[in-house]
């Protein structure tokens, strides 16, 4: 007998999922005209027709006399539009038939009742005076039975189309569900709707469920079946639908052993409760919603300034040179040749381009663009037309503790890729510079304002070279490695506290991807050393920015996550800026690309060979005297002077 009620039920089972898939390829295959209001109310009122007709059926045993077809044919017109109007006029067309619910059965039962009630009122008030008003009350009642099966099919049939649709054709998670009966109930529903999810069955500590079911899936008991469980289903996650379920430790011991992950999934009433704490995942790409909006498409300049040529990406491996290299790579270049001293970055890098298709000649090098003789030997070879020079230390704080590294880096290794660029004729060479370099408080800041005044120098030098030469500044990037959103993320999820070093701190943002599509604008540009900065819109603060990030996560300042304020470091501002205030700022041809132009300085010559050979041989306290002697403008301020 057992095996004959598990056959049965099986076999139920195997017709209940042959239906499942047959809505499904209907809901699929029919075109969404079909789903529209309009034909919502056509179908529902064939289904008051047909419901109608079939009342009269059921109550004549399918031989209406022929007293009764004229009223049977005047109600049949008339409630074929009646019923669904009343439907419409009490609101029930604004619910959505795939998430047809009870609620929604309610108002579509109150809509249809109201055609019937007049039908009553018109039978018991009008029959004497007007015949065709004698129906009988019989069919009023069939009528309306059936009319409220028809149309909940109608929609219960939309919505189990719908969701078996969403079932994916790859792989399927296995999951079990704990929790009790409200909170199962509940989550069922939420993961039904997880298409990437086989929900295998329901536990609960609940005895009165035990043997039950819930939306067709049985409820076990949880103590002594679940490591059972686990394995007989091959379960892949456990779902803990109760955030308060006693002895959760011992149910994630007991998961993780048999190698299950563990979700939580917690109900509504946790949540307002405070039993669970709900934090977001945000993509740093995603925090800024400023006024200006990414770039859909490559500029047609850009596109044919880059397309079929050999592209020189320094620091590929970065997270500005990375980005540099994906759209590169997307203008049809002939050849993106990637230079980073970080092999594990350029191996993720090259894998990247090569799955997503790239068009181009991916070229990986591994180097350091403080090696002369391997520069050397790189532009002999590949003789790129464009160089792209985003290499360069950038963390403040790691350059003031090591200035002799950002000088042979920023400051040495700009002069060699520029200088190569210049001797092997490259069209065009475009060094990524910062808003730090504008009064420089820092090492980093100092040597990229040197490295500026170098690119400078070789772009108006009188040796006729026809190589167009510029720089473009930065201010802050979100997402890059090491900048404050991925950190304040990470402190985020770390449960706090967000460290500020000074509460008026402030910053230019603007996304990676966004940046960059300015600066391969920029690239294509008329230049004979011209710095270009690019229009980031007013500066944030970083109080502010952080306040933003914790309420986007789901959490409340200083009340789940604290912000706490730790002082200036050194070499940092308060405040950037983007050009002095004595340089001429004037509009390009690209809208958010602006020209900045200084006054010329001294030379530099002598001081910069001092500089780089007090680098090579790592004299530290030489460096940094030579650097504020430099016509550079470079200060170390207290917090108080850098607020003005």
């Amino acid at each position: 007998m057992p095996v004959a009620k598990s056959s049965g039920r099986d076999f139920i089972a195997e017709q209940c999922e042959g239906f499942l898939r047959g809505c499904a390829l209907l809901n699929d295959r029919l075109p969404e005209l079909l789903f529209s209001r309009l034909s919502q109310l056509l179908l529902d009122g064939a289904a008051a027709g047909l419901a109608l007709f079939l009342a009269f059926q059921l109550r004549f045993d399918g031989a209406v006399p022929l007293r009764y077809r004229p009223i049977m044919l005047t109600w049949l017109a008339g409630m074929v539009v009646l019923r669904p109007v009343c439907i419409w006029l009490l609101g029930a067309y604004a619910s959505i038939w795939r998430y047809f619910n009870l609620r929604d059965l309610f108002s579509l039962s109150l809509g249809a009742a109201l055609p019937s009630v007049l039908l009553l009122f018109a039978r018991i008030a009008l029959a004497r005076t007007f015949p065709v008003m004698a129906v009988p009350i019989s069919i009023v009642v069939i009528d309306l039975g059936l009319f409220l099966l028809l149309a909940a099919t109608l929609r219960a049939l939309r919505r189990a189309g719908f969701e078996h649709s969403r079932i994916t054709t790859a792989h399927r998670h296995r999951a079990l569900l704990l929790g009790t009966g409200d909170t199962l109930a509940a989550g069922v529903r939420q993961v039904s709707l997880q298409g990437d999810i086989e929900l295998v069955g329901l536990l609960s500590p609940d005895k009165k469920l035990h043997g039950r079911t819930i939306a067709g899936f049985p409820v076990m008991g949880l103590r002594d079946t679940l490591p059972a469980v686990l394995v007989n289903h091959f379960v892949d996650i456990v779902f803990i639908a109760e955030a308060k379920l006693d002895g959760i430790a011992e149910i994630v011991q007991a998961t993780t052993q048999f190698g299950a992950e563990v979700r939580l999934l917690p109900s509504a009433a946790n949540i307002m409760r405070g039993d669970v704490r709900i934090s977001a995942q945000l993509n740093p790409e995603h925090v800024l919603n400023g006024p200006n909006p990414p770039l859909e498409k490559p500029h047609p300049a850009v596109v044919s300034g880059f397309e079929g040529r050999d592209v020189l990406i320094t620091g590929a491996g970065g997270s500005i040179g990375s980005e540099i290299s994906r759209q590169v790579s997307r203008l049809g270049v002939n050849k993106a040749i990637l230079l980073d001293r970080d092999e594990n970055s350029i191996f993720e890098l090259q894998n990247e381009l090569t799955e997503i298709g790239s068009p181009s000649k991916i070229v990986p090098i591994v180097g350091d663009i403080r090696d002369r003789h391997q520069l050397q030997r790189i532009f002999e070879r590949h003789r790129p037309e464009v160089v792209l020079h985003a290499a360069a230390f950038k963390h403040v704080g790691m350059m003031e503790q090591n200035p002799c590294e950002a000088v042979l880096n920023n400051v040495m290794g700009t002069r060699h890729v520029a200088e190569l660029a210049i001797e092997f004729e490259a069209r065009r060479f475009v060094m990524i510079s910062t808003d730090k370099a504008v009064r420089p408080t820092s090492v980093m800041g100092a040597t990229k304002r040197l490295a500026e005044l170098l690119v400078r120098r070789m772009a108006t030098s009188p040796n006729g070279h026809t190589s167009q030469i510029a720089c473009v500044r930065f201010g802050n990037v979100v997402g890059s490695r090491g900048s404050v959103v991925p950190i304040f993320l990470r402190q985020i999820a770390a449960g706090g506290p967000v460290t500020i070093t000074h509460e008026e701190m402030t910053r230019y943002f603007m996304t990676i991807p966004e940046a960059v599509q300015l600066v391969m604008q920029a690239s294509t540009l008329t230049s004979d050393g011209t710095i270009y900065t690019l229009d980031f819109g007013d500066p944030l603060r970083i109080t502010h920015l952080a306040h933003m990030l914790i309420e986007m996560s789901g959490l409340r300042p200083n009340k789940d996550i604290k912000i706490q304020f730790v002082g200036v470091r050194p070499g940092e501002k308060l405040h950037e800026q983007l050009w002095y205030e004595d340089s001429h700022v004037t509009r390009t041809a690209f809208a958010r690309v602006l020209a900045v132009e200084s006054l010329p300085v001294r030379s530099i010559e002598r001081e910069l060979k001092e500089l780089e050979q007090g680098a090579l041989t790592r004299q530290d306290d030489l460096v940094l005297q030579l650097l504020r002697d430099m016509p550079l403008d470079f200060r170390v301020e207290t917090s108080r002077a850098m607020i003005a």
